[in-house]
């Protein structure tokens, strides 16, 4: 691989925002329709890289879920994780450091990227699996965070899913990815430190404190379960923006026991499906923002997963100021979700 293709990071001299440049990302197979639905299935899956049958087509393994009987690589598995075979970033052995300028700052593009690919046959509905097929989707997202914080060389591991063309989907069947690097993301180092000032100043977690709050209010509480919530942000960016939570306080993802996946998954489901049903099948992201690699127990910080539907696009007002335009009271939002679930 030349060096003009691997990956780097770089920085804003302004604003200090790290971006991350990957020309491998291009080179991408994409079977979806700009602005297709994603219930629909693409074209051609009896080619799919992702289906049983094509393990060849990707990278070996790294984590899976199989039949006992069965052979990595090969047939018999309901959940498999491998290597990116387009990576956003790489294991440091494949880059080399291109500049010292301390100005236009860039660090090599180190890190690891990982499809988790949810089941073995060809749908591309999150709400077509069952509740233990989530529940496994959800155990997988928390193995793999586990294994890739205990690399001293990573400081954060983003897990993120796209559905959707308009999401940046670009296979239909479902899957998800995960991403470890050397800095922990912007969004998370922003979020942090909130929610660092907030409890400095009042002596508790503004998360639990969110949570406390909504659930007193009811309005803007889209779902609950015995250990988890759903809400509407009370200042969300996109309209139907949605949170899910754990009501106790925990800022550590790993943590998640396998009974309460299970519970987290009928809870994901549940939400996702009104979503389908208030948007018509919406394209949609959701990530997960939990605590940095191999960090203690943090008293001001709470795991959470945020849903983004994607019902408008980002125009020259969000791009220049940095703020949202969002026409749906998230009140409004949770009402109608309630209604549809």
């Amino acid at each position: 691989m030349s060096d003009a293709a691997l990956p780097e990071y770089r920085r804003d001299p302004v604003s200090g925002r790290w971006v991350v440049i990957a020309p491998e990302r291009s080179a991408r197979p994409m079977t979806l329709a700009h602005a297709e639905p994603h219930h629909r299935d693409a074209d051609g899956r009896a080619e799919c890289p992702f289906c049983e049958g094509m393990e060849h087509d990707t990278p070996h393994e790294t984590y899976a879920l199989r039949a006992p009987d069965t052979v990595p690589d090969g047939p018999g598995w309901r959940l498999r994780v491998v290597p990116n075979k387009f990576p956003a970033v790489r294991p440091i052995a494949e880059v080399v450091a291109k500049s010292r300028d301390t100005f236009f700052e860039a660090r090599p593009g180190f890190g690891r990227h990982e499809v988790v690919i949810e089941c073995a046959r060809h749908v591309s509905d999150p709400v077509a699996l069952s509740d233990d097929e989530f529940r496994d989707v959800l155990l997988a997202y928390r193995d793999r965070v586990a294994a890739l914080s205990s690399d001293p060389r990573c400081e954060y591991v983003t897990v993120f899913k796209n559905v959707g063309a308009e999401a940046g989907a670009s296979l239909a069947h479902l899957h998800s990815q995960i991403v470890a690097t050397p800095m922990v993301p912007d969004a998370v180092v922003a979020e942090l430190a909130g929610a660092n000032a907030y409890y400095t100043r009042e002596g508790r977690c503004v998360f639990c404190d969110i949570i406390a709050r909504d659930l007193a209010d009811g309005r803007r509480v889209v779902a609950e379960s015995t250990h988890f919530i759903a809400l509407a942000p009370f200042a969300p960016r996109f309209a139907y923006e949605t949170w899910v939570l754990p009501k106790e306080h925990d800022s550590r993802y790993e943590t998640l026991t396998d009974i309460r996946a299970g519970e987290l998954a009928g809870l994901m489901r549940r939400v996702l499906a009104g979503l389908d049903r208030v948007l018509r099948s919406p394209a949609y992201n959701y990530y997960l923002h939990t605590g940095p690699a191999r960090s203690a127990a943090l008293p001001h910080y709470h795991w959470h997963i945020e849903i983004a539907p994607r019902t408008a696009r980002a125009a020259g007002f969000e791009w220049g100021s940095g703020w949202f335009i969002n026409a749906v009271p998230p009140e409004r939002a949770a009402e109608e979700l309630r209604e549809l679930m």
